[in-house]
């Protein structure tokens, strides 16, 4: 079998872990499997090196945050590919650049253009296993770059995808819950999860894998396996196009995320004017809104609302200024987004009614609701978030 390995952070923190996870190697090349191994930093490094930068600077140039940032990667894939090697098993460790990772030229948040795979191909075919920096790539022109939150999961999903391999992702969870269960000890551990909740899921506020990563997979039909490193694979959760749990189980799971601001304004002209300046500001900030909702008044004005993280809304609030016309901008916190995700919702009644009135006989109030095919998000107090996650986990069984 060709299989793509991923190791992150905390699998990779100290030694006595690096040594294990390169008996592992052995043993599955001696059972036959061809590897290819993505690692991240060991955990902590990358703030330790952006601790450091930041005494050095308080300005941070994101090239050289890039070049510093890259470094940590490169210690643990150098460690493993030694620690494989001296078990008798030939290894290569490669940096981005040397795997062929080519992208943009965005630093902190690049993205993948191509992979040139001749490296690892030659390495391959000398029977090597190749031990690739997570995380990380080059521009055409060579400079290195990142690839932001979650990188070293598309780092592995990108290879499998290029070389039409499995991709596995080990971590310190042993799988995809229904609930992040240090919100709810209650929550089912899923074996199998379709492309499509999971990214929902990821996109929601279910922190087990990056939203990049999950769609890369659904694109390229990667087979995906997320589980506890070093734990047998019956223990972690399957992610693919089409499971069986479709009838069983209408709500696969529950996301949040915390830190949520409503922004409002009210009476604006339904002319466009005024909220074409606002979405240039906010894109000329790099901000991507989460929710965005607008009605009509009875005198044909426009109200408007959209919803960000904390800190977005008070960057948007600091850029006010920029926009030409004003108006008086509301901003509301202390707020959290609910979403319950299954591609159930599409396919049963009353889902909806189920999840109002269990809120509702739970006196928890709700305010925005959002719903697609396969999700139904609502914004709720903060101060609710237990309760309103203990009182649905029960109502459907997660």
């Amino acid at each position: 079998m060709h299989i793509v390995e991923k190791y992150g952070g905390t699998s990779v923190g100290s030694i006595e872990q690096i040594l294990a996870i390169a008996k592992h190697v052995k043993e599955m090349k001696e059972a036959g499997h061809t590897l290819i191994v993505v690692a991240s930093a060991m955990g902590g490094m990358t703030n330790k090196l952006i601790s450091l930068a930041s005494q050095v600077s308080t300005h941070m140039n994101k090239r050289e945050l890039d070049s510093l940032l890259s470094t940590g990667e490169q210690r643990t894939i150098t460690l493993l590919a030694m620690a494989i090697d001296a078990l008798g098993v030939p290894a290569i460790s490669l940096t981005g650049y040397q795997c062929g990772f080519i992208t943009s030229h965005h630093h902190a948040h690049a993205r993948i253009k191509d992979i040139d795979l001749t490296n690892v191909r030659k390495y391959l075919e000398e029977g090597k296993v190749v031990v690739v920096a997570g995380f990380q790539g080059a521009t055409e022109n060579g400079e290195i770059t990142t690839l932001g939150r979650g990188g070293s999961d598309t780092t592995a999903v990108a290879l499998a995808a290029k070389l039409g391999w499995e991709c596995h992702i080990y971590t310190d969870v042993n799988g995809v819950y229904t609930i992040d269960p240090r919100l709810y000890p209650k929550a089912k551990r899923l074996k199998e999860i379709t492309y499509s909740e999971m990214m929902q899921m990821a996109c929601l506020g279910s922190g087990v894998l990056e939203t990049r990563s999950v769609e890369l997979a659904s694109k390229y039909q990667v087979p995906l396996y997320l589980g506890k490193a070093l734990e047998e694979k019956k223990k972690g959760t399957w992610i693919m196009e089409n499971t069986k749990q479709l009838e069983d189980m209408p709500i696969t799971g529950i996301s949040v995320k915390d830190d949520y601001a409503i922004m409002r304004i009210n009476h604006i002209e339904n002319d466009g004017v005024f909220l074409g300046q606002l979405f240039k500001m906010i894109a000329d900030l790099n901000i991507n809104l989460d929710t965005i909702s607008q009605q009509l008044d009875d005198e044909g004005k426009a109200n408007f609302s959209f919803y960000c993280t904390e800190e977005q809304s008070r960057i948007i609030m600091e850029n006010m200024d920029k926009v030409l016309e004003k108006y008086p901008i509301t901003r509301m916190l202390g707020f959290i987004k609910l979403s319950l995700v299954g591609l159930g919702i599409s396919t049963h009644s009353g889902i909806a009614s189920k999840v109002l009135n269990t809120l509702r006989e739970n006196e928890i109030p709700y305010y925005m609701i959002t719903s697609s095919e396969i999700s139904i998000s609502l914004t709720i107090d903060a101060q609710d978030k237990e309760k309103a996650i203990e009182v649905l986990g029960k109502a459907f069984d997660l």
